[in-house]
């Protein structure tokens, strides 16, 4: 029988790290080198480590930083262990100085006093030497001096060495720790395994760190207690449920006990470890700190995702129509290259969250620098790390997205590549490189080979040497990630393309063909996706709209909610970004699927590959940021499903602390909601019964977008027509216009591919052929001089009389959006109950379960017309019924 009383601490006296608070709470791991070492100076109890600094994870809490002609540098050992280098400077005092980085400062009230908490470092060194030490802690000023042991190291053997943290320290947050070893004649040369602080404690627990790349291999838990004693550790979940224990006896010569983990037997993910023991008969029972540790998901063959193909508008999954909703994830670009940040447990924790909210992709922007940081090397060159680490940035970076390519898969989540960045900017900071150097007129020294230091500029986008890099990179990862499913595809060229030289249509044609040939060449069956010029939104190129590049399976344009076809206000020149300070009544109502309307016809996927709350403070100045968020991320997930687009993905600066922790909750609440609408499949999009027809230039374009559209698609949202169709008349030339050989040199035009039962003709500017070509269709017309001149009325009596059924009883304000798994309400505009007539598509009896989990509706589709359904939504809100087929 266990002892329950040994796991279960008394509610008044819950073991807390003295003065921790949430800094203490973060990860522990101390490697066995340190473990096993001889201990100096520990005054009694064992050391618990409660905040590891070395080996840093990931990210960590700051760095190592020169002091005293002194100038730490960061190793891997002979076992590829992570470890501090201090050199031999000559001198018979050195120092070594750990620095919080600023945004990582811990609060004063948040770090541990006093002898009972100490800092702990295991330190060598290739000769014999007896060093002093002592300690301080700079929180606005050094604090007095703390003298540590005197420490006897032999060559090439480690001594762990504990020193008491001061008592007291000058008020302000912690900057900086120092360590000062001094010896006669001088302090040789020292390699520090290990560094970090924590308590004396009864019991201690030293979890060996959880190996991603052998995550089945059992896990070492090592510990001290009283010799002889029985020891219970046991773990527990996230939600403090217990999910394993170990009985084990502590040695009776110095109290070391270690017990074996299966991680299969375990959740993947955070854990939380304790012990417990009673030391004799009678004594009462002593407990150890929690300690946390986490455990890699163990990635099998079933981890890989099938691969997603495409069939016309649609990708299919299993031979169905699949959509995605998801995330852009830039730890990459903006984290995971600097020196030991490259954390294989932040991508982990990232994929299992993201994976519980329902995404089913991410793209991931990348610099192109990291993958070809020289002409021809590549991640399996020989020379690869060592480029990488003679920019300062960190070697195991490709070893990590590759994990995460893995991981992702896991999850249920799909990649996507964008090069977001190319090897242009010697000063960028995340390739190595540093603005100061710029600001003093020193050669930059960051990854830039299409840099020209001579000449001060760049390789431009679209010049050979630009593309060629593009090229190369793509041809070696498509071959690397051949037929892996986890990876979804490749953006093509790069991100938002906006440059004179490959934003003409011609231009970014050639460009984008010539860096998709070298993906499907070498992965005939990997998809790739066109980022338009204009930023990303242009919606007027034939090849971004109709008639796309050749091996191109679609598109991947960038429409955020503030930047669409609408007017800019009055205030917007006092605004921040000016462009995204637009009509807000216009931009809810009807910009979002005014912007995806001239590719509502599109022969290909699309999919929205940024979106989200970029901009609120622009488009709305005067709404709280919070609320502002909720609507801008809503209004966009709504309007690209409406628009029969196939995902959708937001995008943020992952973990930002100014930028993306404060609405994280409002992303979550979101793509909860949204997330089994995506998943059930895309809008049938194909079904159109009306087509739309115009010159793109029947009003002048403006900021690469389709405004002579906008009228159309209000008609559209107004009278409930989705799907509707739009299409230019070179468009519908390029579609329906075919020329046939009849005889001997003759040819006859005729129309085919065009069932619609009624189309709207705007005649400005148009190509008279595309009147001449729907009359030979036999499709009934409504020709316009100005659509804008249009109105519902007009419009509907055309359609009726043209054999169309429309829904006439459900309020404008209203827009219905129907799903093959779900059906949608969005209030355009106006407030509270309304009733709403949806014209569905589904066959026999269904439900309508509204998210509370309650029928709003049983019956038949020809019932639900005619019986309607109540809606009560607030200004620009969605309701989401679940279609249940009975």
């Amino acid at each position: 029988m266990i002892d329950v009383a040994l796991l279960t601490p008394p509610r008044s006296s819950h073991p807390r790290p003295l003065r921790a608070g949430r800094f203490l709470a973060a990860s522990i791991t101390l490697f066995a080198t340190a473990l096993l070492a001889p201990v100096t100076g520990a005054a009694g109890g064992f050391y618990s480590p409660t905040k590891t600094f070395v080996p840093r994870d990931g990210q960590g809490e700051g760095t190592v930083s020169a002091y005293g002609g002194a100038t730490p540098r960061f190793e891997k050992n002979s076992q590829g262990k992570e470890v501090i280098e201090l050199p031999d400077t000559g001198k018979n005092e050195v120092s070594l100085v750990w620095t919080f980085w600023n945004h990582k400062r811990p609060p004063a009230d948040q770090w541990p006093l006093g002898p009972k908490n100490r800092a702990s470092l295991t330190v060598s060194s290739p000769t014999a030497v007896k060093l002093n030490t002592e300690l301080l802690v700079r929180s606005g000023d050094w604090s007095a001096p703390v003298p540590g042991p005197i420490v006897s190291l032999s060559a090439g053997r480690p001594v762990t060495v504990e020193i008491p943290l001061p008592s007291s320290l000058p008020p302000g947050a912690i900057e900086n720790i120092r360590v000062v070893f001094s010896a006669v004649p001088k302090v040789p040369a020292l390699t520090l395994s290990e560094l970090s602080i924590g308590e004396e404690v009864a019991i201690a627990l030293y979890p060996a760190k959880h190996d991603a790349y052998r995550p089945a291999a059992p896990m070492a838990i090592s510990g001290r207690a009283t010799p002889g004693a029985s020891v219970l550790v046991e773990a527990r979940g996230r939600d403090g449920k217990q999910v394993k224990d170990w009985r084990v006896n502590a040695a009776s010569s110095d109290g070391r006990f270690q017990v074996q983990a299966d991680p299969a037997s375990l959740p993947s993910g955070p854990l939380t470890l304790r012990a417990a023991s009673r030391p004799s008969s009678g004594q009462d029972i002593v407990r150890s700190s929690d300690v946390p540790v986490f455990l890699y998901p163990i990635i099998t063959d079933k981890s890989r995702l099938p691969s997603i193909t495409r069939e016309g508008r649609n990708l299919l999954l299993d031979g169905k129509p699949w959509s995605f909703l998801g995330l852009n994830y830039t730890r990459f670009l903006l984290e995971f290259s600097l020196p030991g940040r490259a954390s294989h447990q932040t991508a982990a924790e990232d994929l299992a969250k993201y994976g519980e909210w329902g995404i089913t992709a991410l793209r991931v922007p990348l610099h192109l620098g990291m993958f070809q940081p020289r002409p021809g090397v590549f991640p399996d060159s020989p020379e690869y790390a060592g480029i990488i680490k003679s920019h300062n940035l960190d070697a195991d970076f490709f070893k990590l997205f590759n994990y995460f390519v893995a991981a992702a898969g896991h999850h249920g989540i799909r990649v996507i590549i964008d090069w977001h960045e190319m090897p242009t900017d010697p000063y960028r900071y995340f390739v190595g490189g540093n603005l100061n150097e710029k600001k003093e007129g020193k050669p930059g020294s960051g990854i830039a080979w299409l840099y020209d230091p001579k000449t001060g500029k760049a390789a431009e986008p679209g010049s050979v040497r630009h593309t060629q890099a593009i090229v190369d990179t793509n041809r070696w990862l498509a071959r690397h990630f051949k037929g892996n499913g986890n990876l979804l595809g490749f953006e093509a060229p790069y991100n938002e393309p906006h440059s004179v030289s490959d934003s003409a249509d011609m231009a970014w044609r050639r460009l984008t063909a010539d860096t998709v040939l070298p993906i499907v060449t070498e992965d005939p069956s990997r998809l790739t996706f066109g980022m338009p010029p204009a930023w990303g939104h242009s919606n007027v190129l034939t090849s971004v709209t109709w008639l796309l590049p050749d091996h191109l399976t679609g598109v991947a344009p960038h429409h955020y909610l503030g930047n669409g076809p609408v007017a800019v206000r009055p205030d917007a020149k006092s605004r921040k970004e000016p462009w995204l300070a637009r009509d807000v009544a216009a931009t809810f109502d009807h910009s979002m699927f005014a912007a995806a309307f001239p590719n509502s016809a599109a022969p290909a996927p699309i999919f929205n590959g940024e979106s989200g709350e970029h901009g609120y403070s622009s488009f709305l100045p005067d709404m709280d940021r919070r609320e502002s968020t909720s609507l801008m991320i809503e209004a966009q997930l709504v309007q690209t499903y409406a628009s029969g687009w196939t995902g959708s993905l937001g995008w943020t600066l992952t973990d930002n602390p100014t930028v993306y922790r404060p609405v994280v909750d409002l992303y979550e609440k979101a793509y909860r909601r949204f997330a089994p609408v995506y998943a059930a499949g895309p809008l049938d999009q194909m079904r159109s019964e009306i087509l739309f027809v115009q010159n793109p230039a029947a009003v002048p374009i403006a900021n690469g977008l389709n405004h002579a559209c906008v009228p159309f698609a209000r008609l559209a949202l107004d009278l409930h027509l989705s799907p509707v169709h739009y299409m230019t008349d070179d468009q519908l030339l390029g579609t329906g216009h075919v020329q046939m050989a009849v005889g001997l040199e003759q040819v006859e035009e005729a129309a085919a591919g065009l069932a619609y039962k009624a189309a709207v003709v705007d005649t400005r500017n148009l190509d008279a052929r595309a009147i001449d070509l729907l009359r030979g269709a036999k499709i009934p017309l409504l020709l316009v001089d100005d659509a804008a001149a249009l109105t519902t009325t007009q419009l509907a009596t055309f359609l009726k009389e043209s054999g169309v059924t429309l829904d006439e009883r459900t309020p404008s304000e209203l827009q219905v959006i129907e799903g093959p798994g779900h059906l949608l309400i969005y209030r355009r505009s106006g407030e509270g109950a309304a009733q709403a007539f949806p014209r569905l598509n589904t066959k026999g009896s269904f439900q309508l379960v509204g998210e509370d989990g309650n029928v709003a509706f049983t019956g038949t589709a020809a019932a639900l017309a005619q019986q309607g359904l109540s809606i009560d939504l607030p200004k620009w809100r969605t309701a989401i019924f679940r279609i249940r087929t009975q």
